[in-house]
């Protein structure tokens, strides 16, 4: 693996075919690149142009593949809406037009007004569900026993049994890996493939070119599964954690940095969605909380005073695109625990957008 010190952070680690020539990667403030030397970290940058840019340090580069965790979010909304392009999905709908009631029934137990919640509000994490997956029963079993198999019935009934509703649908933003659960389902059904092999063909994911992506458990990729990263959670080597416990649309991609700015360049760039109206859709804040700072599988924010999307995920992930300066930047951290200050050197690169 190659390792280089902060101080060259400036260096032009890689070249592809297709791109323009690399450019160098601008260092990152002095006192952000102390804190992160001697961890292991990704930087990658994708400009307007197709110039590619990658910084690597300690046990991570460019092409590593990562649990990305929440980042599949926007991979699962964005394939959502290719299926509302292809008319089978109507996210005015209520859930229950489309789950199973063997799930429907599960939240109703617990008081959700399940013919009220929308598939808009599960996407935009508006529709008043909690969250199974940031309770502290969910991660006591799983450091219990980081091999217990997950399934999506499941998760629901931790939903119920460890939490209560976040509120009334359409009320106010909640974030919900269990939204997605069931969202997940959704294009299950719809497509009557797995969430896995929807998501790869609707996006078109090989055509976009991200070799080092897949889904875990239901994707085969030996090349990029036999380089997968440690990542470290509290001291805790999670590699061997069961992957069911971010699985069914909440989480469940393992990519990269590379691949990662790869598919928000195509998204942004009109690649992935076959009528421009979608993607408006998709950043519309129309019918939301006037407060809420998601749309559809995406984070709308602002870094001194340049726009721009994210999505990041629990292990340490993160992917944003600038609309003002066309640039995509990705990165990530072995550790969990470096993530702050990672993002903190991706900010300053947002902020010195023109």
């Amino acid at each position: 693996m190659r390792s280089i010190a902060v101080s060259l952070v400036a260096s032009v680690l890689l070249s592809l075919p297709l791109f323009a020539a690399p450019e160098a990667w601008q260092p990152l403030p002095a006192p952000v690149a102390a804190k992160l030397e001697g961890t292991s970290v990704s930087l990658y940058e994708l400009k307007q142009d197709g110039t590619e840019v990658a910084h690597s340090q300690g046990d991570l580069i460019e092409t590593t593949p990562l649990r990305i965790a929440s980042v599949t979010k926007t991979f699962v909304a964005a394939t959502a809406l290719r299926l509302v392009e292809e008319g089978k999905l109507d996210l005015s709908k209520p859930m229950t037009a489309y789950v199973d009631s063997a799930y429907t029934d599960i939240l109703r137990e617990d008081g959700y007004d399940v013919d009220a919640i929308t598939v808009k509000q599960l996407m935009s994490h508006t529709g008043g569900l909690t969250d199974h997956a940031q309770t502290k029963t969910f991660f006591d079993i799983i450091v219990e026993d980081p091999s217990h198999v997950w399934t999506r019935e499941q998760a629901l009934r931790g939903a119920v049994d460890w939490s209560d509703p976040k509120g009334a649908p359409g009320e106010k933003f909640s974030y919900s890996d269990t939204g997605y659960i069931l969202l997940g389902h959704i294009i299950e059904k719809l497509t009557g493939q797995s969430l896995a092999s929807s998501v790869r063909t609707l996006l078109g994911l090989d055509e976009i070119g991200m070799p080092d992506t897949y889904w875990e458990l239901a994707e085969e990729n030996e090349g990029a599964a036999r380089r997968r990263a440690h990542q470290m959670l509290n001291g805790m080597d999670t590699h061997s954690w069961s992957a069911t416990l971010d699985h069914y649309g909440g989480g469940g991609l393992v990519s990269s940095t590379r691949d990662m700015a790869r598919f928000f360049k195509a998204l942004f760039g009109g690649k992935v969605f076959k009528h421009p109206e979608t993607l408006k859709l998709m950043l519309s804040k129309e019918g939301l909380p006037e407060d809420s700072p998601y749309r559809l599988g995406i984070f709308v924010k602002e870094e001194q005073g340049v726009p721009y999307y994210e999505h990041s995920g629990f292990w340490g992930t993160i992917v944003l695109y600038i609309p003002s300066s066309g640039r995509t930047l990705s990165g990530a951290v072995l550790d969990q625990a470096h993530f702050k200050t990672m993002r903190e050197g991706l900010m300053q690169a947002v902020a010195a957008a023109p």
